[in-house]
């Protein structure tokens, strides 16, 4: 038996859920030797030593990630300017292997401070500590060597929630629908998401999107819309009767339609992948929101500013399937979105034919980088 302390976002935020039971998942078909999993949510834990030593006496190995792990959070006090909240003194203490899992560059486009100087000093006394450090996109591997990371030392693994198992889920509002088109909308920090005024800038792409919603309904009636929320306590739902004004019902918002499958938990993520599985196509501003539907085969299509977005859609080989709003804050407008998801749509089994040979390369990547780790403990 090989028991694993997993430190990550495990908690509020679906797209962290789903990753922590893919790459469970793969662990465990990947290993020689059953596993056990001690789960650490880093947000809400401080690595005091108390806890320190029940890791180095009851642990045989410290991963960190995989998600966004790269990202300061003023409200989490970390101690270290990321998600990794451990003093530069109690990480020397931990005696195990430590090792990174794919973790993530995870800074906002249109946050000016970006990462503290404190969370680079960190991060290079991580990667000094690990045995293994990887990132989950070339994107956050720049970042990181920009910042003075050992570039040598950094690989770069897929997120592993494209490896969630989806559990059939009877989804809200499908029977109804030919056409059935999810939509992610990132609520939190919305300040960072849009340029300034960003209010207006919000609203416009609201806007656009549901132009283009409704012009893809006239070509399609039985058209229907799913907004599938990530984050718990309405936060992603924050906007959604503006969408719900414009758009009535066409789209169905599951965290009404579907409240029995919130707030989010570990218990019921395969029920959103299965979610992302029935769409024909799906638009997702959230980083997972593309990582879980890529998993499932579904065409995705990123939306918004983050650089995450862009970076996995990169990975992928899906960099022309981003509606950025870098730019452009209504992504080019409704007539746009609808011809480039139309254009998708057409060349549907193309698409998913590209996506499915992409995920065995990446499987394979996977398999490469568990063996190593737990040849650490081996």
């Amino acid at each position: 038996m090989i028991r694993i302390a997993h430190v990550g976002g495990w908690s509020r935020n679906y797209g962290d859920l789903a990753l922590q039971q893919g790459q469970m998942r793969v662990l465990r078909e990947d290993s020689s030797k059953p596993l056990d999993f001690l789960p650490i949510h880093c947000q809400q834990t401080v690595f005091h030593t108390d806890l320190i030593d029940r890791i180095n006496e009851t642990c045989d190995l410290l991963v960190l990630g995989g998600g966004g792990m790269i990202f300061h959070r003023p409200e989490d006090s970390s101690q270290s300017g990321w998600q990794f909240n451990i003093s530069r003194e109690n990480l020397d203490r931990l005696k195990i292997p430590v090792a990174t899992y794919g973790i993530g560059y995870n800074a906002f486009h249109f946050d000016q401070m970006k990462l503290l100087p404190v969370a680079m000093e960190h991060l290079k006394a991580t990667q000094d500590k690990a045995s293994l450090f990887s990132v989950r996109n070339q994107g956050s591997k720049d970042a990181l060597v920009a910042g003075g990371l050992d570039e040598g030392r950094i690989d770069v693994i897929p997120d592993p929630g494209m490896y969630v198992s989806p559990y059939r889920f009877k989804l809200p509002g499908a029977d109804d629908a030919g056409l059935k088109i999810g939509l992610n909308w990132a609520g939190d920090r919305p300040h960072f998401r849009f340029s300034e005024p960003w209010e207006k800038n919000r609203q416009a792409l609201i806007e656009a999107l549901c132009d283009a919603f409704e012009e893809m309904k006239a070509a399609s009636p039985s058209l229907k819309v799913f907004f599938i929320p990530h984050l718990v306590d309405r936060i992603d739902s924050d906007v959604w009767q503006l969408f719900s004004d414009r758009l009535g019902e066409t789209i169905v918002n599951l965290e009404d339609s579907a409240s029995h499958i919130y707030p989010p938990s570990f218990a019921q993520a395969a029920f959103l992948a299965d979610t992302y599985r029935q769409m024909d196509i799906t638009v997702g501003m959230r980083g997972h929101a593309n990582i879980i539907p890529f998993g499932m085969n579904t065409v995705t299509v990123g939306l918004g500013s983050h650089d995450k977005v862009g970076f996995f859609l990169k990975e992928a080989g899906l960099e022309s399937n981003w509606l950025s709003t870098q730019h452009e804050p209504d992504a080019g407008g409704g007539a746009k979105i609808a011809e480039k998801l139309q254009k998708l749509l057409d060349r549907k089994e193309k698409e998913e034919a590209l996506m499915a040979e992409r995920l065995s390369e990446f499987r394979e990547v996977t398999r490469s980088y568990n063996q190593r780790l737990l040849a650490l403990v081996d």
